[in-house]
């Protein structure tokens, strides 16, 4: 379907992202169109949290669908927020096996989550659901573990070690309970047609 990417600047985590606990080394691997535009999210050892964020306004109790494609760089797990403070929803994945493996959920419904093999060990990371706020941030994060025993604000809390990183790249946040081919951007959202399939004879 037509959709538009609400995300500003889908690959570039320097620009118009909050680092936290984290810093951002730009263009350290290659990305699934093949450039090498992927991301490190470069932990910082102490305790906390540790991601990328940008607020988005959205319609509280209406469905969106966040996605990130994400790369194990050592961590071994990342995942995705949709939200903010005690209005959020968030999946947990392996980015070794590409399965689900938690998610958190605090004033909003999950409608579906999903982790899409990309090729070269990159998945696509995605939720779907609706929170009870207007303020909708997308917080691509890092997680130490499938099922954090620790929680701040969406986004797992526990004592990073240096070397435990992630590569992301590709962020998407749309209306709907599913994610759409990608929609790259750079300083405003892009909306794009409808995808058509022509078969041959």
């Amino acid at each position: 379907k037509a959709s538009t990417n609400l995300v500003l600047q889908s690959e570039d985590f320097t620009t118009s992202w909050t680092a936290q606990g984290v810093t951002v080394a730009a263009n350290a691997a290659v990305a699934p169109d093949g450039t090498t535009t992927m991301d490190r999210l470069v932990v910082t050892a102490f305790n906390g949290y540790f991601d990328v964020a940008q607020a988005k306004n959205v319609v509280a109790g209406t469905n969106y669908t966040y996605s990130v494609y994400m790369k194990d760089d050592g961590a071994g797990f990342g995942g995705i927020c949709f939200g903010h403070l005690v209005n959020h929803i968030s999946v947990v994945v392996d980015l070794s096996t590409g399965l689900v493996t938690d998610t958190e959920v605090i004033g909003g419904t999950i409608v579906a989550t999903g982790c899409e093999d990309a090729g070269n060990g990159i998945y696509r990371v995605w939720i779907s659901g609706s929170i009870g706020d207007t303020l909708g941030y997308i917080i691509p994060f890092s997680s130490d573990a499938a099922v954090p025993t620790s929680w701040s604000s969406g986004r797992p809390s526990y004592y990073a070690v240096a070397g435990e990183d992630i590569l992301i790249w590709g962020a998407q946040a749309e209306l709907g309970t599913y994610p759409t081919s990608y929609i790259a951007t750079t300083t405003t959202a892009v909306t794009r047609n409808a995808d058509v399939l022509t078969a041959g004879d």
